[in-house]
């Protein structure tokens, strides 16, 4: 098959969601010229935007009938942004009828470029400053994270010990230790450890920081029963058996069985031994099992717009996606104007409006497990109808059984909270400025980029914890930011109350047994705390503790 019609075949496919660019390239043993083919296809897919205003400005599919949208949008890749042009015989039709309108489409090239605020080569104006450190989360299974600074030391690298101030990636051949996070390390963009020898033996996992976010939150005690509701490709899902030192057991659901072997491979590298892998969605568990009723804390991030994801591939095809659907709506309307942009926007509306109420049935799943005590919500998405609109959904079906977890536990020190804007009023909870922003004050969120971004994904974490007996079901008072230590303290003992609770209700344990075996915890505690790394060990704040970015294939940057 020619290299051009494979490459719209497999853009259409894309357009379709019918696969991923790594698996329809690299992956297809129909394609010959594999790197050649992904880089067409990554190219393409990231110069989307100026070719499609290219394409709509010179009226080129209407002038020339049998080039469909994909392969036009491949050849004018090639005629326009490649010093080879389109490498294809001039005696191909499909060439000879792009070639026809060569100086148009080069005019129409330049002013695309300037409306849309393109470089030379095609990027959108300040493209690369979306370039993002690489994040490396250092597995406690395996070694320390000192032990781990000391090796890139013995490599030749330098070991700053602070971040750039103000945030900014660090500088070539240096690195440092995530202020957030004590086990993630932080080195200049682009930095390709895929050969390194700790990377290959499982010690070091590339994970963008802000998908750390939510296992770092949940913080499963050691010995807890957890489920990971839509787990795969397993980033999350291993961090959480680091946290818990693979004791207690985690349940990982996926429907997607390419995906959940994938967890599967990478868990193993990872070293984790407390995790079972179900090919089944996780609104199908039934909640009544006496393994599932011991489940006692639930990680959920489940499939979301992807919208804050600014490096993964999947996002481009996302974007495509959506483009191409907006583009079709466009093209087969005759005035192209108002009405029928406002109707592709209402269609992005009603997407976001669907992804909003499967993410709130997921939560709710959740919270229907008999004695679950935590759950965090997750997703990597920049749209308040998919972060805060859900929260509050939920608050108003679930309010007073369950309630947000206290800023004091959902990483304190983190800057960047929700937007009080946009959470609803919720009878009997939320009616006043003051009460939005208590609760705006109990999630996170993480602005994509930068500089006026937080130097990764954008992402977006909520907390669920149930209201006990004694605790207290209302608002919490807005963050005031005492002291780091005094937060761990705070953090810690709370998760000495989850050991406790979960032992007793796991293993019978009498009051002397569990008097006994706290002290041995505050023990053990007061010596990772000498060592450095009491905070990371437990996933939680202070060092604290995640998905997806650029290498699919391997499950890398969940």
């Amino acid at each position: 098959m020619n290299f051009y019609k494979q490459a719209a075949d497999i853009l259409d496919r894309l357009g379709k969601k019918e696969g991923s660019i790594k698996g329809l390239t690299l992956g297809n043993a129909e394609v010959t010229d594999k790197k050649r083919m992904y880089a067409v296809i990554c190219e393409t897919l990231k110069h989307n935007t100026t070719l499609s205003l290219v394409l709509q400005e010179s009226k080129l599919l209407a002038l020339e009938k049998k080039l469909t949208r994909s392969l036009a949008l491949l050849l004018l890749h090639d005629l326009l942004m490649q010093n080879r042009g389109i490498q294809a015989s001039d005696a191909w039709p499909m060439k000879q009828a792009v070639m026809r309108h060569k100086a148009r489409l080069k005019a129409e090239f330049v002013k695309a470029k300037i409306k849309v605020g393109a470089k030379k080569d095609g990027l959108i104006e300040g493209e690369d400053e979306l370039l993002l450190p690489r994040y490396v989360r250092v597995n406690l299974l395996m070694k320390t994270p000192q032990q781990v600074i000391d090796a890139f030391i013995a490599d030749g690298w330098t070991f700053l010990p602070e971040p750039p101030s103000p945030p900014a990636p660090p500088p070539a051949n240096t690195f440092h230790r995530d202020e957030h996070l004590d086990f993630m390390l932080v080195f200049p963009p682009k930095s390709d450890l895929h050969l390194h020898p700790l990377y290959v033996s499982g010690v070091l996992i590339l994970q963008d920081k802000a998908s750390c976010f939510p296992a770092a939150i949940l913080a499963p005690p050691k010995n807890a029963y957890v489920i990971d509701g839509c787990a795969a490709p397993g980033n999350k899902t291993s961090q959480l058996a680091m946290g818990m030192g693979n004791g207690g057991k985690i349940i990982a659901c996926d429907l997607d069985l390419r995906r959940l072997n994938i967890l599967k491979r990478l868990t193993t590298k990872a070293g984790c031994t407390n995790i079972t892998a179900l090919n089944t969605s996780f609104l199908t568990l039934d909640t009544t099992t006496p393994d599932n009723s011991k489940v006692s804390h639930i990680l959920l991030d489940p499939s979301c717009s992807g919208s804050g994801i600014i490096n993964r591939l999947d996002h481009l095809v996302d974007a495509y996606a959506e483009e191409q659907e907006q583009a079709t709506i466009l093209e087969t309307t005759t005035t192209g104007g108002a009405a029928e942009r406002a109707a592709a926007e209402e269609k992005k509306k009603e997407r976001l409006l669907s992804l909003g109420e499967f993410q709130v049935e997921c939560v709710s799943k959740a919270m229907t497990f008999p004695n679950v005590r935590k759950i965090s919500y997750s997703t990597c998405s920049i749209y308040a109808e998919e972060n805060e609109h859900v929260v509050t959904t939920l608050l108003k079906k679930h309010w007073p059984t369950w309630k947000l977890t206290p800023r004091a536990k959902v990483l304190p020190t983190w800057h960047r909270r929700g937007n009080p804007s946009e959470v609803c009023d919720i009878p009997g909870l939320v009616s006043t400025d003051e009460d939005r922003a208590k609760i705006a004050d109990c999630v996170v969120r993480a602005v994509p980029g930068g500089p006026e971004g937080d130097l990764m994904n954008g992402f977006f974490v909520a907390c669920f914890e149930r209201v006990g007996k004694s605790s207290l079901p209302g608002l919490s008072p807005v963050w005031k930011g005492p002291s780091i230590g005094g937060v761990k303290r705070a953090h810690e003992e709370a998760d000495e109350m989850d050991d406790t609770t979960t032992e007793a209700a796991t293993e019978g344990s009498s009051p002397a047994k569990k008097k006994k075996k706290n002290k041995k915890k505050k023990k053990k505690k007061s010596t990772a705390v000498e060592a450095g790394d009491s905070a990371s060990a437990a996933g939680g704040v202070g060092g604290e503790g995640d998905e997806v970015e650029d290498d699919e294939a391997s499950g890398d940057d969940e």
